[in-house]
């Protein structure tokens, strides 16, 4: 039998052919189909890259023209003058309003002194404090450093002295924390900007 099958198959070898012939052409066949569906898939890979490598240039041109842009405020120092300010209760209820609509925190800190002792304060000439006494601008210096320590992303200080806050301001500024002054300016080199009053220290804060 089996040698009836090897003699059939060297009779009409072009059998064989014919079926060699036939599985060339389908591997052929399955060739190209494959080139034509992996074509589009390879330009529709293409275009996501693109898309994708544009959608983040397009972050990074957002983020170099405002660096602060998605950084949100969630913590707010706010410093008073005195235990007795007349103003306190109105600043710091404003200032509660504003932690509550940015979902942030409030950190008051407010010197124990009276109001008299800070207008006196308020009054002195710089590099006098050596010969009087200075709490209510000391207790404010410390106001800053603890609220640094807290980590608080912007201060709202009504200061006790135009000049001699600067050094702690200052340093506060240069580890990236926000130095609002109001209704008391202080330098330039002390605050990022100065508000006239408390309620434009709480736009300019809400603005941000």
């Amino acid at each position: 039998m089996w040698k009836n099958k090897k003699r059939e198959q060297t009779e009409h070898p072009e059998r064989g052919t014919g079926c060699s012939i036939r599985k060339q052409g389908m591997l052929l066949a399955c060739a190209l189909l494959g080139i034509l569906l992996c074509g589009p898939l390879s330009g529709c890979g293409q275009e996501k890259v693109a898309e994708a490598e544009a959608s983040e240039k397009k972050s990074e041109a957002i983020e170099q023209e405002n660096p602060d842009a998605g950084e949100q405020i969630s913590r707010i120092g706010l410093i008073l003058t005195s235990r007795d300010d007349s103003e306190n209760e109105q600043v710091q209820t404003d200032f509660e309003n504003l932690a509550e609509a940015l979902g942030a925190e409030l950190h008051v800190k407010t010197p124990d002194v009276s109001a008299a002792e800070a207008d006196e304060a308020r009054g002195l000439e710089y590099r006098t404090f050596a010969l009087c006494d200075v709490d209510p601008i000391e207790y404010q210096m410390l106001a800053v450093n603890e609220l640094v320590a807290e980590d608080v992303d912007v201060i709202a200080i009504h200061a006790n002295h135009e000049e001699a806050l600067e050094s702690v301001l200052s340093a506060a500024r240069s580890v990236g924390v926000r130095v609002i002054a109001f209704e008391q300016p202080v330098t330039d080199a002390g605050c990022d900007v100065y508000a006239e009053t408390s309620e434009e220290a709480v736009a300019v804060i809400k603005s941000e």
